[in-house]
């Protein structure tokens, strides 16, 4: 069976710098569906946080490798040796993105009538 080391051993404080992210993102996420959305959940915001940090392990450990390589090609698309673009695919949709997100907002968040 394929181990994935969650830390790298090269210094004494990286796996608690590593746990330290884990639940500062995990707090994040259920900071985000508590308070912000105000969505009701089990255990308030510290059950929130617990399922957010077992569902980001679960991810971590079995979708990571493929998920980085995703990203990477976004980064950087190619097809084998042959690059398709020189543009960060990743940072032109983001910056779109976060463009539409302005207008929307400057545009009082209305719904279209269609």
């Amino acid at each position: 069976m394929f181990l994935t080391p969650i830390a790298a051993p090269s210094e004494p404080w990286t796996i608690l710098v590593d746990i330290l992210f884990f639940f500062l993102a995990s707090a994040a996420c259920a900071y985000y569906f508590y308070y912000y959305k105000r969505k009701d959940l089990l255990g308030k915001f510290w059950g929130s946080t617990f399922v957010a940090g077992i569902g980001a392990l679960i991810v971590f450990a079995t979708l990571q490798t493929y998920i980085r390589d995703v990203i990477m090609w976004l980064m950087s698309p190619k097809i084998g040796s042959t690059q398709l673009s020189n543009v960060n695919l990743v940072a032109i949709f983001l910056g779109g993105f976060i463009a539409l997100y302005i207008m929307n907002r400057i545009n009082h968040n209305k719904e279209r009538r269609d």
